[in-house]
């Protein structure tokens, strides 16, 4: 079965990151996009399309078809898998509140490494 979302595409290439002990800086430079446009590959925040998806697998020595395929546990926007699934709405905005702050420190990053 193949993934629906970016999220689980993304949680795929992360996966294949860690096995090659790669860093999303190093595939980030072998595309020639920022550490920021590869965090939000990772997330699943931007999509890819077709010919980024072959260049990553190329990159990561493996098939796109790998890449898309989906894994036993499904990535979903309400769930971590250290904490299980988020029932209520104020979790899930407390959530948010932290990924948006995630996401501003990677930003900042980002600008520091420049």
């Amino acid at each position: 079965m193949y993934a629906m979302d970016f999220a689980q595409v993304g949680a795929n290439i992360q996966n294949k990151l860690v096995e090659k002990e790669m860093t999303q800086q190093s595939l980030a430079d072998a595309l020639g996009i920022s550490k920021q446009v590869m965090n939000k590959i990772i997330k699943g925040s931007k999509a890819i399309n077709v010919k980024e998806l072959a260049r990553i697998a190329d990159i990561l020595n493996t098939s796109a078809d790998s890449l898309l395929t989906v894994g036993e546990e499904p990535v979903t926007a309400d769930s971590l898998s250290f904490m299980g699934a988020i029932h209520d709405e104020v979790t899930r905005e407390r959530i948010n509140l932290i990924r948006s702050a995630i996401d501003e420190i990677h930003m900042l990053e980002e600008l520091l490494d420049d």
